[in-house]
């Protein structure tokens, strides 16, 4: 068991099981849904965890599931997607840059249909990952378990959680696979049309820059627009 795993197991405040790397993401993925049938049953929620020295440092120093629990609920997800994106327009606005050229058109988009967390640069097999057992109905609440934000530009875990509360009622999304620097998720409900499309895809920007301006090939809002049109799974990465 890598070292970080075995502190990660040890720090997470819920049953967790190690899966060791397998030869591709479908074996890994039919243990992964077994679990969730059984806390479908049970009432928990599990989760895939990708072990890191970053991760294991903050477990360690996070505060009790019950403080995440609590202090989420002070937060409102679509004030706080309001005031990113009022930032950030400030910041377009400065640089002498239109909106309307960051929006542009839904176009060139690829599917999101696969988790790639939890699988190295050579795909050659999974990674070592933990299955957590995470004792709530609620997905969005997994992280007052597992409390990554904070990293980087990532916000912080209340603010996610609030966010991810507010994504789960309007889009069924479902956090399923958590990394140092990123979040996967399944995205059952797709948007309707292309309007529908760049209002979520204007969210995820003020929730995650780093979707358009480093995954998108024209950087562009509509681009991820058209993403989300063809995808049943989202991702979240801070650079």
């Amino acid at each position: 068991m890598d070292k970080y795993t075995k502190k990660i197991k040890k720090l997470l405040a819920c049953e967790s099981i190690v899966v060791e790397p397998q030869q591709n993401a479908t074996r890994l993925l039919e243990m992964f849904y077994a679990i969730k049938s059984q806390g479908e049953q049970s009432g928990f929620t599990p989760v895939i965890i990708v072990p890191g020295k970053h991760l294991a440092d903050t477990l360690k120093k996070c505060k009790k599931p019950e403080y995440y629990l609590k202090e989420y609920k002070n937060h409102d997800g679509a004030a706080i997607l309001a005031g990113y994106l009022d930032e950030i327009k400030k910041d377009i606005a400065s640089s002498g840059e239109d909106w309307k050229d960051v929006v542009s058109d839904v176009e060139r988009g690829q599917g999101i249909n696969d988790f790639a967390g939890f699988l190295p640069p050579d795909w050659d097999e999974t990674l070592e990952v933990l299955i957590a057992k995470v004792p709530t109905q609620n997905p969005w609440e997994i992280f007052a378990w597992v409390p990554m934000g904070g990293f980087r530009e990532c916000p912080p875990t209340e603010y996610m959680m609030s966010i991810f509360k507010k994504w789960y009622e309007e889009w069924q999304f479902v956090p399923a696979v958590i990394c140092e620097d990123m979040v996967e998720g399944f995205a059952p409900k797709k948007p309707s049309d292309e309007t529908e499309a760049v209002s979520i895809a204007t969210e995820h920007y003020a929730f995650c820059p780093d979707l358009i301006e480093q995954c998108c090939s024209d950087c562009t809002i509509g681009q991820w627009a058209d993403c989300l049109l063809q995808s049943d799974k989202w991702f979240f990465w801070w650079d």
